[in-house]
C-alpha cells in the first residue's frame, strides 16, 4: 500500500537554501587558484561626515571594511581579507586595498545614491592540493599580484532595508606565479568584471549585511591562471 509522504513548507525551505548554498559552494571552488575574489566594499554613504566599519565572513575569509565620506560629496575607503584554510586542499590569501571616490543622490526626492571608487590592492595566494583517489597527484599555484580597479554601486535606502547593486571593473598585474607542471611561467595580466548585489538590513547604526556576486576575468597574455567564479560574505556594518 502506497503512504503519502508529508513534507513540511519549512524543512522544504531549509533543504532548498543548503542545496544552493552548496551548489554555489561548488560553483565558485576549484583545485587550486590565484585569486578568490573579496567582497565588494560598496558603503552607500548619503552624506557627509559619515563613518562605516564592518566586518563579515564568506568564500574569502574574514573581511574588515572601512570608509569615510568628506568635503560634501567625496570618501575613501579600505579593507583587509584574510584566509587561511587547512586539509587536503589548503588555501592562503592575504590581500588589502584602499579607494578614493564620489558619492551622490540621484534624485533629490527619492532614496536613491549613486558612487564610483578607483582604488588599488595588493595581495598574496597560494593554494595547493594533496594526491587522493580520484586526482593524478598533487598541485599547487602561488601568486603575488596588484589589482586597479574602478567600482560603481546604485543603492536604494530605506528605513530598515537598503539594497546595493555594484559593479567592481579589474586590472590584474602579477609580480610572482607559480603553478604545478609549469616551467617559469608567463606572468599573468589580466581584465576581470565582477558584478555583485548586497543587502542590509537593521537599524541606523547597525545592520546585517548579504552580499554576493560572480567573477569573470580574461587574461590578455599566453598563460591564464585559476581563479573563483564567484563569491558570498555575511557580517555587519556599522555606520555612525
Amino acid at each position: 500500500m502506497f503512504y503519502p509522504v508529508i513534507i513540511n513548507k519549512n524543512d522544504m525551505k531549509k533543504t532548498i537554501f543548503f542545496t544552493l548554498v552548496l551548489l554555489f559552494t561548488v560553483f565558485i571552488s576549484s583545485c587550486t587558484t590565484a585569486y578568490i575574489p573579496t567582497e565588494i566594499n560598496a558603503p552607500a554613504f548619503n552624506e557627509p561626515n559619515q563613518f562605516t566599519g564592518g566586518i563579515s565572513y564568506g568564500s574569502s575569509g574574514t573581511n574588515l571594511q572601512l570608509g569615510y565620506s568628506f568635503y560634501k560629496n567625496f570618501a575613501i575607503i579600505s579593507d583587509i581579507s584574510y584566509l587561511r584554510t587547512r586539509g587536503s586542499e589548503p588555501r592562503f590569501q592575504r590581500q588589502w586595498e584602499f579607494g578614493l571616490g564620489y558619492f551622490t543622490r540621484l534624485h533629490r526626492d527619492d532614496s536613491v545614491y549613486y558612487e564610483v571608487f578607483g582604488g588599488f590592492s595588493k595581495a598574496t595566494t597560494n593554494s595547493s592540493y594533496e594526491e587522493q583517489d580520484f586526482s593524478n597527484g598533487s598541485g599547487y599555484e602561488n601568486a603575488d599580484y596588484y589589482r586597479f580597479y574602478v567600482q560603481q554601486d546604485i543603492s536604494f535606502q530605506h528605513e530598515f532595508i537598503d539594497l546595493i547593486f555594484a559593479l567592481r571593473i579589474n586590472y590584474f598585474s602579477f609580480t610572482r606565479y607559480e603553478q604545478y607542471g609549469a616551467a617559469d611561467p608567463e606572468l599573468p595580466r589580466a581584465f576581470g568584471i565582477e558584478p555583485a548585489l548586497k543587502l542590509r538590513l537593521g537599524g541606523e547604526y547597525i545592520k546585517f549585511k548579504l552580499q554576493f556576486g560572480l567573477s569573470l576575468t580574461e587574461t590578455v597574455t599566453k598563460h591564464e591562471f585559476n581563479y573563483n567564479k564567484g563569491f558570498m560574505n555575511v557580517g555587519l556594518e556599522f555606520r555612525f
